[in-house]
C-alpha cells in the first residue's frame, strides 16, 4: 500500500469532497484543543509553531494541493522547501481577541472557523489558529477532509501532543488511496454471492423504509446549503458513570449512547404528536412508523488483507441503524446491537462490493456533473433522510503520551455534514459532545430542545440504573463501529 509518487489519485470519498466543496460549504475538520495548563508563553508561540511545521514535514499529505490533470484532478505533494515555508506562514497564525477560558467564546470562534474555506489549489490543505491565554490556551487545528478522515485526524493530534511533550514526530508514509482491497471479495467466484446478498438486503430495506417516517430536527426544506453552527455541550453523565451504565445494561458505551440519542429523537416526536397547540393538519405520513435513523461510520482499514492496511488518508464508509419505539432500554439496545453487528458482518463478507465499486465510477462523471448531482439532490430534497450522524471517538486519553505534562482540558472535534452531526468523546472523566448543524433547515431552538431532552434521558437513566448483576455480560468494545 506504500507509495512514493508525488501525485496521488483521489479516491471515491475524496472526489465527493472535491465535487461538493463550496456547494455544501467548506468540507473541513476543525478540531479545537483547549489545554489544561500554559503551553507557550511567548506571543508568537514558537513551540506550537515549530510543532506544526515539523508535522507538515512528517505528514506528506499536509503538503498536498489539488491540481488539474488532463481529465480530472489529483493531489500533488509539494516538496518541503521555501514555498512550503511561505504557505505555512499563511496557514498558521496567532488569533488575538478570543477568550480561550470561555467555552462560549471558543464555540463562537469554532462556528466562524468551520465556515471558512481552505484554498486547496494554492495553499496548504490545513489551517491553525493559536489562541493565547495565560492559563488555558487553545489551538484550532483544521484539516480539509480531502486529506484524511477522523482516524487520520487522531494521528495528527497524537503527533502534536507528543511533540509538545518533547517527543519527535515520526515520518508518515504515503498510502495508496484506493479502498477497493477492503470492499471487494478476495476471489472472483465470490462475486455472485456478494451481489445477491446486497440485492436481497437492499430490497428488504427499501420495503421497510416505505413503512417508516424518519424523525429529523429539520423545519422545512431549503433548496441550498448555507452555513453551519458548532455547539460545545458537556453531557450530565461523567465518563465513569457512563461506563457503569453501559456495564449495567450489558452493552458498550457506544451502543448505550446510540440508544439514548435514538430515544431522544423518539421522545421529541412523541411530544410533538401530543402537542395540543394549533398546527397544520397532519399529513398521511403520520400513519407511518416514526424511526430515528442514525448513521455511523465504519473504518475500512480493518477489512484490508493482512499487512496491507493503510494508515493515513480517507478509508471510511457508513451505514445506518433505524430505531423504533421499544418497551424499555434493554429492548432498544438489543435492537441496535443486532443492526450494528449485522452491518459489520456485511462488511466482513464484502456484501457491499457491488455498490461501492459502482461508486468508484462516479469520478468518471467529472467534477462539474458530479457537483451538479449534489446541488440538484439538495434542491429537490433527494438526499438521504437521517436523524443524525453519530460519531463516537470513545476515550480520548490515549492522545496524551505516557507521562505527559502538556495535556488537554477539552477536545471538540467537528466537520461539515449534510446531516445533523454529533461527535462524542470522553476526556478527563467528562463526556463531551460536539453538535454541528446546517443553519438552512435546522434552527437553533430545535437543537436546544434536542440537547435538553438528551440530558433528561441520561439523568433518568442514571436515576434508574440497574445493577450489573441484573444485566448481561458486557460485550467486547471491539464491536464498536469506527
Amino acid at each position: 500500500m506504500r507509495m512514493s509518487a508525488r501525485t496521488l489519485p483521489l479516491n471515491r470519498s475524496e472526489h465527493m469532497y472535491w465535487a461538493g466543496e463550496g456547494h455544501l460549504g467548506p468540507i473541513n475538520q476543525p478540531y479545537l484543543l483547549r489545554f489544561a495548563h500554559p503551553v507557550d508563553t511567548a506571543s508568537d508561540a514558537p513551540l506550537v509553531r515549530q510543532t506544526l511545521r515539523e508535522l507538515t514535514r512528517a505528514f506528506p499529505r499536509l503538503r498536498g494541493v489539488v491540481e488539474p490533470s488532463a481529465f480530472g484532478h489529483h493531489l500533488r505533494i509539494l516538496d518541503d522547501d521555501r514555498l512550503v515555508d511561505q504557505l505555512f506562514d499563511d496557514a498558521f497564525r496567532t488569533e488575538a481577541g478570543v477568550d480561550a477560558s470561555s467555552r462560549e467564546a471558543l464555540a463562537a470562534f469554532h462556528t466562524r472557523f468551520i465556515n471558512e474555506p481552505i484554498p486547496l489549489e494554492r495553499g496548504l490543505p490545513w489551517r491553525a489558529r493559536w489562541l493565547p491565554h495565560p492559563t488555558q490556551p487553545a489551538l484550532m487545528f483544521s484539516v480539509h477532509h480531502l486529506i484524511g478522515d477522523g482516524r487520520s485526524m487522531v494521528q495528527l493530534l497524537c503527533a502534536i501532543l507528543g511533540r509538545l511533550n518533547g517527543q519527535p514526530i515520526a515520518d508518515c508514509q504515503l498510502d495508496a488511496p484506493s479502498m477497493m482491497p477492503a470492499v471487494t471479495p478476495a476471489h472472483g467466484w465470490q462475486w455472485p454471492a456478494s451481489a445477491w446478498r446486497w440485492w436481497r438486503n437492499s430490497r428488504a430495506e427499501r420495503r421497510q423504509a416505505r413503512t417508516e417516517r424518519v424523525i429529523t430536527l429539520a423545519q422545512g426544506h431549503s433548496p441550498r446549503f448555507t452555513t453551519s453552527t458548532v455547539r460545545h455541550h458537556e453531557l450530565p453523565c461523567p465518563a465513569d458513570a457512563m461506563r457503569a451504565l453501559a456495564k449495567a445494561h450489558g452493552t458498550t458505551v457506544n451502543t448505550l449512547l446510540m440508544a439514548v440519542v435514538a430515544n431522544t429523537f423518539l421522545a421529541l416526536d412523541a411530544a410533538q404528536a401530543t402537542d395540543t397547540s394549533p398546527k397544520p393538519t397532519p399529513t398521511p405520513a403520520r400513519a407511518l412508523h416514526p424511526v430515528a435513523a442514525l448513521r455511523t461510520s465504519v473504518d475500512l482499514r480493518r477489512y484490508f488483507p493482512d499487512g496491507q492496511g493503510p494508515a493515513f488518508g480517507n478509508y471510511v464508509s457508513a451505514f445506518t441503524v433505524r430505531a423504533r419505539r421499544q418497551p424499555d432500554m434493554a429492548a432498544q439496545i438489543a435492537s441496535l446491537e443486532a443492526q450494528v453487528k449485522g452491518a459489520l458482518a456485511r462488511y466482513e463478507r464484502r456484501d457491499f462490493a457491488l455498490p461501492l465499486c459502482l461508486y468508484e465510477l462516479l469520478p468518471l462523471l467529472g467534477r462539474t456533473l458530479y457537483s451538479h448531482l449534489i446541488v440538484q439532490g439538495k434542491a429537490r430534497g433527494r438526499l438521504p433522510q437521517l436523524s443524525c450522524h453519530l460519531s463516537n471517538l470513545g476515550s480520548a486519553e490515549f492522545i496524551h503520551p505516557a507521562g505527559a505534562s502538556v495535556r488537554l482540558a477539552e477536545l471538540w472535534p467537528a466537520t461539515l455534514s449534510t446531516a445533523f452531526l454529533l461527535g462524542a468523546l470522553s476526556l478527563n472523566g467528562r463526556q463531551f459532545l460536539s453538535v454541528i448543524h446546517q443553519n438552512d433547515e435546522v434552527p437553533t431552538p430545535a437543537v436546544e430542545r434536542f440537547l435538553t431532552e438528551l440530558d433528561a434521558q441520561l439523568r433518568t437513566l442514571m436515576a434508574h440504573a440497574p445493577t450489573p448483576t441484573q444485566a448481561q455480560t458486557t460485550p467486547p468494545e471491539g464491536r464498536r463501529a469506527a
